[in-house]
C-alpha cells in the first residue's frame, strides 16, 4: 500500500496514523480474498495487533520519559520488522535519549525516503550529529530538506546555521537567513539577524570549545577540520591554518568550501599566489560582482599595484558604494599620489559611511527579536540603504509598506532597488567551468618574496612575588554591576627620588564610591632597590596620609620644573596632584594648584606643553554621567535576576577637560581652547600628546568608548581643531565606531612619522593608523597583521616598545572583558606580545614569550621600562582582583641605547621632542609622549634598540627640542644610559646611585 504523504502533522501521531493504514488495508484485503483466505489473514491480523501493541507501549513510554523501555521494545520490532518507518524513527529518538549517538544516527537513516516521517528523521538526524560533532553527517542529512518552505525547513535552516558556524563556513548564514525571510513569522526579527550575522564577532570561546569536543568524538569529520582551520585563520594562527587546510583538501580537492576557506587564509596571511590558486578552484556561476571586484582591489594590494587596486575600488564604489573600507582604501591611494581633493573627498563620504552605520547600530536597538512593537522601519531602510546593505534595504521598505500603505516613499524605494539590482556575475561573464581566477582577471606578476626568519622572541617571567611588587587593585566588584567598577586600574613609572632608578606607582580603587581613610586601601608607591626587589615606600613618601578616593589612573610630569616628577590621579569624581618635595616625599597640591572640588568622571590624563611657554599643561579625559543613587542597574537579558555592566552610550557623555598651566595653578582652558566644542559626544578613555602632523607644536589624539576617536591639531596659541575624521582616525576602516580603549604611538613603519594604535572591544581588534605625513592617517590594521590576533580579545592597556632590542617597535597589550559572558566569550583574557618584522608586519609571539603571556587576566593597566637596569624592557600589567604583574625581560635581544631628556627652553619632561638616532646605516626615530596606555604612564625614557654589532661602533643622536632648537651628539656608545640636555654639547651620564 502506498504510504500516506501528508507530513506536515507532528510526529508524535506518526505511529498511530500509519497504523490505521494498515488496519483499513487489512479490512479490504479480507473482503476481497473472501472466506477461503480467511485463517491466513486472522494470523496476519493477530499479529499486526501484537505489532500495533508493543509499537503503542513503546511510544508511551518515550513519551513518559522511559527512553530505556521504549528503546528494548523498538529493537525487537525492528529485529523482527528491519527499516520499518514507524520503528525506527521512535527507536532512534529513544537512543537519542539514552545517548547511544551512533545507534541513534543508524536509526534515522534506516528510514525509508519514501517514508512519511523521512523529513523529520532527517532533521533529528541532523539534530543528533551536530551534537555529535558529525558535521559531514549532519550535512549530508539536511540536503533534502533544508531548502523546504515549510515550518520544518525553517527548524533544518537553523541547524545548517549550526554547521556553517562550527564548520567555519560563517559566510553562508546571511543567505540562508535572506532566502527565508519572506516566509519568517517574524520578518523584523530576521532583518537583524541578517545584520548581526554579518557584523557581529563570532563567539570564539564557545566555538573553539565545541570544536574541541567535536575533535575528540568525531576526529576524523573533515568539517571539523575546517572549522578548526577557519579558527585558526581568525586568531592568526596561519601555520596551524595551513595544515588543517591541507587536510581537507586531500580529503575534498573539488570542494568549492575548502576553497573558499583556503582563499580567505590567503588574503589574510598576504599571500597572492595562493590566493589566485585558490580563485582557480572556485566556480564563477553566480558570483557577486561586487564581491569579484574587492577581490581583484585586495589581490591589487597585496601586489603592491595601486593603479589596479584603485581601477577595481573604483568598481566597487559603482556597485556596492556604501562600503566604508572602499572609500577609506581610496582616500588612502589618493593621498599618496598627490590628488588632495579627491582624499579629502573620499574621507568625508567615508564619514558619512560611519555616522549612518552608528546610527543603524542604534536603531537596531529599537527591534524587538521577537517581533512586535513599532520599529522605525524608515529610518531602518534609509540607512540600510546608505549602507549598501540592499536585502535589509528592501525588508525594511517592505515592513514600511505594510506598516503605512499609503506612504510614496516605500513605493518608490521598493522600485528603485528593484531597478537597480545588479545581474549576477557568472552567467553574464563566461561560459560553464569557468572560475572566479578568470573574473578576477590579472592581478599584477610581482613575485612574493622569501619569507625570512622571523623575530627574536624573548623570554619572559613574572618576578612581581620575588621582586616584593604585591598589589591587588580592588574594584569592589558587586552584583549590580556598577559601571565604575570594570574601569580602572593604573600604574605609572616614574624615578621619584633621582636615583637613576624606575619605581612603581599603583592607583588603588577600594570602597566605592569613596572609601574614608580608615577604610585602608589606598595607592601604593614601590620604591625600587637596585638589586632587583622594590620596597613599599608607600608611607615613608607621604602617600599613604593623602586623602583617598576610588581611584582609576595616573599619569606623570613635572609641572612645576624642579627637576622632580610630580604624579596626577584620576578618580571618582576627584582629581589628585602630588606634588614631588624632592627629598623622597610628596605634598597634596591638588587645591594648590586649582585642581579640587567635584571633577565627574575623569579616567586617563596627559602631560604636555600645549602653548609652547615652557610647562606642562594637562589633558584629563573624562567619561560619562553616572550616579550610585540614580542610575539603575541593567539587567542580564541571558541571566534573568541577574546584571550586567550598562552600555556607556546609555549615558551623557562628560566632555574632556584642558588645563593650562599658568606657573602654579591650572586654568580650565577647555571652552576656549576649541576642546568642549570638539568634543560633544565622547566618552575618553585613552589620550596620547604628540605632533602628530610634523609642524613642531604637540597635537593630542583621544580614544573614545562607541563615538568617533578625537584629534586636536595644535594651532599654537591655545588653540585647537577637531580633524579626526578629515584625518582619517576617527574610525576604523570598516566603517562605524569603536569602542576606543588605550593609545599608544610610535613610528612602526620606520619612516619618521608616529603611528597610533588605539585598543577596542571584542570583536573590533586593536586598529593601527599608519601615518601618512600632513595629518593624514589611514586604517592599515590588517596589512601589518594586528587584526587577527587582536579581534578576538577586548584590550585596555597597550604600548610600543622594542623588547627585543633588534630595531622593530612591538606591540604589548593587556586585554579583559568588562561583563562575563561565558563560555561564549571569555572574561579574564591573555596579555600578548606582537613583534616587529621589519617587513610591515607584526608577529603574534604571545605563546612563545613566557608563560606569564598566556595566564588569563582581567587586565587593565600597562605599562613599560627598563625596571632592572639590564637594557632589556619590561612591562608591568595590573588586573583587576589580581596580583599585580612584573613581566621581566630575560631576553635574548641586541643592543640599546637609553636617552633621558632635559629641557632647558622646553619644557623639563621635553614632552613633545623627537629624537633621530642614527647607527648600523639605519635611522631610527622616537618622540617624547605625553600619555598613553589606558590610565597608566610608561618610562618617560627613550629606549632605541640597536640590534646586534660591532663592539666598537658608536651612534649619533639628533634631538629637536619643543623650542625648535636642535641639538646633535656624535660618539654614543651602545648599551650606554645618557642624559641628553637642551643647549649642552655632551651628554651627561645618566644618574645611577
Amino acid at each position: 500500500m502506498e504510504p500516506m504523504r501528508d507530513d506536515s502533522r507532528a510526529p508524535t501521531d506518526v505511529g498511530v496514523r500509519l497504523r490505521l493504514g494498515r488496519a483499513a488495508g487489512v479490512r479490504i484485503v479480507a473482503a476481497l480474498l473472501g472466506l477461503a483466505a480467511a485463517g491466513l489473514i486472522g494470523a496476519w491480523a493477530y499479529r499486526t495487533r501484537q505489532y500495533d501493541a508493543e509499537l503503542t507501549a513503546a511510544e508511551r513510554a518515550l513519551a513518559e520519559r522511559r527512553p530505556a523501555e521504549a528503546r528494548d521494545r523498538l529493537a525487537r520490532l525492528a529485529a523482527r520488522w528491519p527499516n520499518r518507518d514507524e520503528v525506527e524513527f521512535p527507536l532512534g529518538q529513544a537512543e537519542a535519549a539514552l545517548g547511544n549517538t551512533g545507534a541513534a544516527l543508524a536509526a534515522f537513516a534506516r528510514v525509508p525516503a519514501d517514508s512519511v516521517v523521512a523529513p523529520r528523521a532527517a532533521l533529528e538526524r541532523a539534530r543528533v550529529a551536530v551534537t555529535a560533532g558529525r558535521l559531514t553527517e549532519a550535512e549530508e542529512a539536511l540536503t533534502s530538506i533544508v531548502d523546504r518552505s515549510d515550518e520544518l525547513g525553517a527548524e533544518a535552516a537553523k541547524v545548517a546555521q549550526q554547521v556553517d558556524l562550527f564548520s567555519g563556513r560563517t559566510w553562508k548564514i546571511p543567505g540562508r537567513i535572506a532566502r527565508r525571510w519572506r516566509t519568517a513569522a517574524n520578518q523584523a526579527g530576521q532583518l537583524k539577524a541578517h545584520w548581526l550575522a554579518d557584523t557581529q564577532p563570532l563567539p570564539l570561546e564557545a566555538v573553539r570549545t565545541t570544536l574541541e569536543q567535536m575533535a575528540q568524538t568525531a576526529p576524523e569529520d573533515d568539517r571539523v577540520w575546517l572549522g578548526r582551520a577557519d579558527l585558526a585563520t581568525r586568531t592568526g594562527q596561519f601555520a596551524e591554518a595551513d595544515a588543517w587546510l591541507d587536510r581537507c583538501e586531500a580529503r575534498r580537492p573539488n570542494d568549492s568550501d575548502v576553497a573558499r576557506a583556503r582563499l580567505a587564509w590567503a588574503l589574510a596571511s598576504a599571500r597572492p599566489a595562493e590566493a589566485v590558486a585558490a580563485l582557480t578552484r572556485l566556480p564563477a556561476a553566480g558570483a557577486d560582482p561586487a564581491e569579484v571586484a574587492s577581490l581583484r582591489a585586495r589581490l591589487a594590494g597585496l601586489r603592491d599595484d595601486p593603479s589596479a587596486e584603485r581601477a577595481a575600488l573604483e568598481e566597487c564604489v559603482a556597485l556596492e558604494s556604501g562600503d566604508a573600507r572602499v572609500h577609506a582604501r581610496l582616500a588612502t591611494l589618493a593621498a599618496a599620489e598627490g590628488r588632495t581633493d579627491d582624499a579629502e573627498g573620499r574621507r568625508r563620504r567615508k564619514a558619512e559611511i560611519d555616522r549612518t552605520a552608528d546610527a543603524y547600530r542604534m536603531l537596531m536597538g529599537r527591534v524587538p527579536p521577537s517581533g512586535g512593537g513599532n520599529p522605525p522601519f524608515a529610518d531602518l531602510a534609509r540607512a540600510a540603504e546608505t549602507l549598501g546593505r540592499t536585502f535589509e534595504a528592501r525588508g525594511w521598505w517592505s515592513l514600511r509598506s505594510r506598516q503605512a500603505p499609503s506612504d510614496p516613499e516605500s513605493r518608490a524605494a521598493l522600485a528603485r532597488l528593484a531597478r537597480s539590482q545588479p545581474p549576477a556575475a557568472g552567467p553574464a561573464r563566461g561560459g560553464a567551468g569557468e572560475t572566479l581566477a578568470s573574473l578576477v582577471g590579472p592581478v599584477g606578476a610581482a613575485p612574493e618574496t622569501a619569507r625570512a626568519e622571523g623575530p627574536a622572541v624573548p623570554a619572559f617571567r613574572d618576578d612581581a612575588e620575588a621582586a616584593g611588587l604585591r598589589f591587588v587593585y580592588d574594584h569592589d566588584p558587586t552584583l549590580l554591576r556598577r559601571l565604575p567598577e570594570t574601569m580602572g586600574g593604573g600604574l605609572g613609572l616614574l624615578d621619584y627620588d633621582g636615583d637613576g632608578l624606575l619605581d612603581i606607582f599603583c592607583v588603588q580603587g577600594g570602597p566605592f564610591p569613596a572609601g574614608s581613610p580608615s577604610e585602608g586601601g589606598g595607592d601604593r608607591l614601590f620604591r625600587n632597590k637596585g638589586d632587583g626587589t622594590f620596597e613599599d615606600a608607600t608611607t615613608a613618601s607621604g602617600i599613604a596620609a593623602m586623602p583617598r578616593g576610588f581611584g582609576h589612573g595616573v599619569t606623570v610630569g613635572d609641572v612645576d620644573n624642579d627637576g622632580f616628577p610630580d604624579l596626577f590621579v584620576t578618580r571618582w569624581r576627584s582629581y589628585a596632584l602630588y606634588r614631588n618635595r624632592g627629598d623622597g616625599t610628596f605634598e597634596d597640591a591638588t587645591e594648590a594648584w586649582g585642581l579640587g572640588g567635584e571633577r565627574g568622571w575623569p579616567t586617563s590624563a596627559a602631560f604636555a606643553d600645549l602653548d609652547g611657554d615652557g610647562d606642562l599643561d594637562l589633558y584629563v579625559c573624562q567619561y560619562l554621567e553616572w550616579d550610585p543613587e540614580t542610575s539603575s542597574p541593567c539587567p542580564d537579558p541571558q541571566r534573568p535576576g541577574q546584571y550586567q555592566y550598562c552600555v556607556p552610550r546609555a549615558f551623557k557623555a562628560e566632555p574632556d577637560r584642558l588645563y593650562r598651566n599658568d606657573g602654579g595653578r591650572f586654568v580650565d582652558v577647555s571652552d576656549e581652547a576649541g576642546i568642549t566644542a570638539g568634543d560633544p559626544n565622547g566618552r575618553g578613555l585613552g589620550v596620547v600628546a604628540a605632533d602628530l602632523d610634523g609642524d613642531g607644536r604637540v597635537d593630542l589624539f583621544v580614544a573614545n568608548d562607541m563615538t568617533a576617536n578625537l584629534l586636536y591639531r595644535n594651532l599654537g596659541g591655545m588653540r585647537f581643531e577637531e580633524v579626526a575624521e578629515a584625518s582619517g582616525c576617527a574610525s576604523n576602516a570598516e566603517g562605524g565606531y569603536q569602542a576606543g580603549m588605550g593609545i599608544a604611538c610610535g613610528d612602526v613603519d620606520g619612516d619618521g612619522r608616529p603611528e597610533l594604535a588605539v585598543t577596542n572591544f571584542y570583536g573590533e581588534g586593536t586598529t593601527l593608523y599608519q601615518n601618512l605625513g600632513g595629518g593624514l592617517f589611514t586604517d592599515r590594521t590588517t596589512a601589518y597583521g594586528l587584526a587577527a590576533p587582536t579581534r578576538h580579545v577586548l584590550g585596555f592597556g597597550l604600548t610600543f616598545l622594542d623588547a627585543n632590542n633588534d630595531g622593530y617597535l612591538d606591540v604589548a597589550q593587556a586585554n579583559g572583558h568588562v561583563n562575563d559572558f561565558r563560555p561564549a566569550i571569555p572574561f579574564a583574557m591573555p596579555a600578548q606580545l606582537l613583534l616587529g618584522s621589519g617587513r610591515g608586519r607584526l608577529v603574534d609571539a604571545s605563546a612563545r614569550a613566557g608563560d606569564c603571556w598566556k595566564v588569563e587576566r582581567i587586565g587593565r593597566g600597562l605599562a613599560s621600562g627598563d625596571l632592572d637596569g639590564d637594557g632589556r624592557l619590561d612591562v608591568l600589567l595590573l588586573a583587576q582582583g589580581q596580583p599585580l604583574s612584573y613581566l621581566r625581560n630575560l631576553g635574548p635581544g641586541g643592543r640599546a641605547l637609553t636617552l633621558g631628556l632635559r629641557g632647558t627652553g622646553s619644557n623639563r619632561d621635553a614632552v613633545g621632542a623627537v629624537v633621530r638616532v642614527r647607527a648600523g646605516g639605519r635611522e631610527q626615530v622616537q618622540a617624547r609622549l605625553g600619555g598613553g596606555s589606558f590610565l597608566s604612564a610608561s618610562d618617560g625614557r627613550l629606549h632605541f634598540g640597536l640590534g646586534e654589532g660591532p663592539a666598537d661602533e658608536t651612534v649619533s643622536a639628533e634631538v629637536r627640542w619643543p623650542s625648535g632648537r636642535v641639538d646633535r651628539h656624535e660618539g654614543l656608545k651602545p648599551g650606554g644610559v645618557y642624559l641628553l640636555v637642551e643647549g649642552e654639547p655632551s651628554p651627561r651620564p645618566a644618574p645611577r646611585r
